[in-house]
């Protein structure tokens, strides 16, 4: 189980606080079900929220054989036992380099990278260098609700721009930069998950993903991609991310290990122009990040064990996907209906619009399952008719179950 202080874990259970705040459902706060207080600890409840790894899947044998070999390599623990340069470990920046080299089709210099401590760090770091507090970005909706919470807290006005069954709608995204142009309050820049987007898992199409590029150069707004899952593709061809296309420098590519490692490394990474890059060396207060982690990882793949390992969580987490999909079709009642997605973590929900959500969420707590709830992954008051599940945590056995219990609760709050 991820620890309670991982950012990421400490997202989804504000989420999951937020879902019964007084101003959603006239709640007090004590009143909330000691479920939903639980959250993943308690092991009577099947949390279907965590967009946690499962962690029977951890790599650890491959990891403590990198350790081991990293530190018979005097002068690389030499380099990585130090302090270390603010752009990351030498070593994981070149092995790094290597795979998004691939990824992207075209060299990455090293002065465009650096490493961060997870994700979070990474959209925290983005955040700081593209805006300042009472600026306004756009935010594609739903999304990640971590990424909700750290505008929020850098004091950044998010204006919601809607997703399709394609992903970003570039007609809406057109509208609101005309009129925040207009109004004089230019966003600063956009934030999008175009790959297995975190909550839908939708995927942007690559004609879709060069018409957004249009609009951004057209408009001069920086786009933010947050890349957390394209290594967890489980079906269909790869599309490029965003910055693999970019040619005039304005996208953001934003990575982490956390989904293909492990959460425990702290290791994510910003791929963006070195100009950029350099801004954002002074926001980085703790320097080099995490040089013994670095140093493993960098190990680790150039023995090829993380190429290995990415191809074992693939086959891995495509069964527990297959698996909550035939779940939610044999156990679910008419009217709800659900995202399919080829690769990353999730499902989106719909729920019936006549369906009382506090009633949902009640249920639920009383058949001791757990979702996120829809308003979580909105900036506003939209999202009451929707849940995020994620399949990565759970055994089959206990996703299977989870799905039936949350199919009781769905029929109890229709009735």
């Amino acid at each position: 189980m991820a620890s309670p202080d991982n950012p990421t874990l400490e997202a989804e259970l504000e989420a999951l606080r937020f879902a019964w705040e007084p101003r959603r459902f006239n709640r007090r706060v004590q009143d909330v079900p000691q479920v939903m207080r639980a959250g993943p600890v308690d092991p009577t409840v099947i949390s279907l929220a965590f967009g946690a790894p499962a962690p029977e899947l951890f790599p650890a044998a491959g990891l403590a054989a990198a350790a081991q070999a990293a530190l018979a390599d005097v002068p690389a623990y030499s380099v990585a036992l130090q302090y270390g340069q603010v752009n990351g470990n030498p070593l994981l920046l070149t092995e790094l380099g290597k795979k998004l080299e691939k990824e992207e089709g075209r060299p990455v210099a090293g002065d465009s990278l650096a490493i961060t401590s997870g994700s979070s760090q990474a959209i925290a770091l983005a955040i700081q260098v593209l805006a300042n507090p009472g600026d306004v970005c756009l935010l594609e909706t739903p999304t990640f609700l971590g990424t909700i919470r750290q505008l929020r807290f850098h004091g950044i006005t998010a204006v919601p721009v809607p997703m399709d069954a394609h992903g970003l709608d570039l007609g809406a995204l057109e509208a609101a930069l005309r009129r925040l142009r207009a109004a004089g309050t230019p966003p600063r820049f956009l934030y999008t998950i175009p790959t297995f987007s975190n909550p839908t898992g939708i995927t942007m199409p690559v004609a879709r993903r060069r018409a957004l590029l249009d609009l951004a150069v057209r408009y001069d707004v920086p786009i933010v991609e947050d890349d957390a899952y394209s290594d967890l593709r489980y079906e269909g061809e790869p599309v490029p991310a965003l910055h693999a296309l970019d040619r005039h420098g304005e996208v953001v590519r934003l990575g982490t290990f956390s989904k293909i490692v492990a959460p425990g490394v702290r290791l994510g990474f910003i791929l963006a122009d070195p100009a950029l890059i350099a801004r954002i060396q002074p926001f980085k207060g703790e320097g080099s990040t995490n040089g013994l982690a670095s140093l493993v990882v960098a190990t680790f793949m150039q023995q090829s064990g993380l190429a290995r390992h990415i191809e074992t969580l693939r086959a891995a987490y495509r069964t527990r996907r297959d698996t909550m999909y035939a779940a939610l079709a044999a156990e679910l009642p008419p009217g709800v209906t659900w995202t399919r997605s080829e690769g990353g973590f999730f499902v989106w929900l719909t729920l019936p619009p006549a369906l009382d959500v506090e009633k949902m969420m009640a249920a639920a707590a009383d058949e001791r399952v757990v979702a996120i709830p829809g308003p979580a992954c909105f900036p506003d008051d939209q999202g009451s008719h929707h849940l995020r599940l994620s399949f990565s945590l759970q055994p089959l056995d206990r996703l299977t179950e989870g799905v039936r219990r949350l199919a009781r609760a769905i029929r109890t709050a229709l009735r």
